[in-house]
């Protein structure tokens, strides 16, 4: 409990002081990030603690959006927009989910896959969802109070919400609920054994990650002012497979990280050569190969090793590690 408290606190701080030390530009990226982040959250919720590999999530990200959109032209609350978001992403999420959680492995991925190209056929061949084309909207977040205008009122705006969300899916992953996902995921016949419905376990959890991903595709359409069948396309659903395998899975804070380097490796690349996706394609297979744990776990394991060397010298020198600073500090 006390390290989600510090974290929720170095969350608060961060989002609040890092607009002040950056350019509008980043800031406009880092809200990117944090959009993504919940979306890559989400997913590796399913993936990282309940095993269940999906290739089509982008499914629940599309609906957000097309959500806000459609219904900006006749509601303005912010509240009212992202809440049925929620639930259309949800109840999505419980249809196709009752149906896709009876398979495992590849049969089950193939058939997130398919919902999700399900959506892209139906969204870009209506006319009343606007097409291929896409769909857009002039809204602007209405907190009722006041309404977010500035790019800077909007990266405060879906800071708060990643801040919540990265803390309703701590309390989710910490819970009995959460607990018991993952020992479907370490052991699934041994919990069915133990006498648990694990098929429920896996649909709750697939729902709860469908709500968080329509959330983001929400926020994303306040963003973007946009929403189009791409976001239903397989380059949305690997892309965020792509996050999730880059920042490490098991841990949610993983796929933040996965989504932020995604994202600056492709603006930033993008700008130095037009092949910037085989750059992207050739880090991603690196850090498949030689580093399954992904980013995140590569820092915790580069951290560990420094603690150790520091650990070996101050023994080696027969004194504590409070020591060895006190004494590197007077040189």
């Amino acid at each position: 409990m006390k390290s989600t408290i510090l974290t929720i606190f170095l969350l608060v701080a961060a989002v609040f002081v890092l607009p002040f030390l950056m350019s509008p530009f980043l800031v406009y990226m880092i809200t990117e990030v944090l959009i993504m982040g919940i979306f890559a959250m989400s997913l590796g919720l399913i993936m990282g603690f309940g095993g269940l590999h999906s290739l089509g999530h982008s499914a629940f990200f599309g609906l957000g959006a097309y959500t806000v959109v459609v219904l900006s032209q006749m509601v303005s609350s912010i509240y009212v927009l992202l809440l049925v978001a929620i639930l259309i992403a949800c109840a999505f999420a419980f249809v196709t989910g009752l149906i896709a959680i009876r398979s495992k492995g590849i049969f089950f991925l193939m058939l997130t896959f398919a919902f999700t190209q399900m959506l892209y056929l139906i969204f870009s061949q209506s006319g009343y969802w606007g097409g291929a084309d896409g769909l857009g909207t002039s809204i602007k977040p209405n907190l009722g109070f006041v309404e977010l205008t500035s790019p800077l009122s909007l990266f405060y705006l879906i800071g708060g919400f990643f801040i919540l969300s990265y803390l309703l899916l701590r309390l989710f992953v910490n819970s009995p609920l959460g607990t018991g996902l993952q020992g479907v995921m370490e052991n699934e016949n041994r919990m069915i054994a133990l006498g648990y419905n694990v098929r429920n376990y896996k649909v709750i959890a697939y729902i709860v990650a469908g709500g968080f991903a329509g959330l983001a595709g929400g926020l994303y359409a306040f963003k973007t002012q946009f929403a189009s069948p791409d976001l239903f396309g397989v380059h949305m659903a690997a892309t965020v497979i792509i996050m999730v395998y880059i920042g490490g899975m098991g841990t949610l804070f993983g796929p933040v990280l996965g989504a932020g380097i995604y994202i600056f490796l492709q603006n930033y690349v993008s700008t130095m050569t037009d092949r910037w996706s085989l750059i992207m394609g050739l880090i991603f297979i690196a850090l498949v190969l030689f580093n399954r744990g992904g980013a995140l776990h590569l820092i915790q394991l580069l951290i560990g090793k420094v603690s150790s060397y520091k650990l070996n010298v101050a023994k080696s020198k027969g004194v504590s590690l409070n020591e060895l600073a006190k004494n590197k500090g007077t040189e």
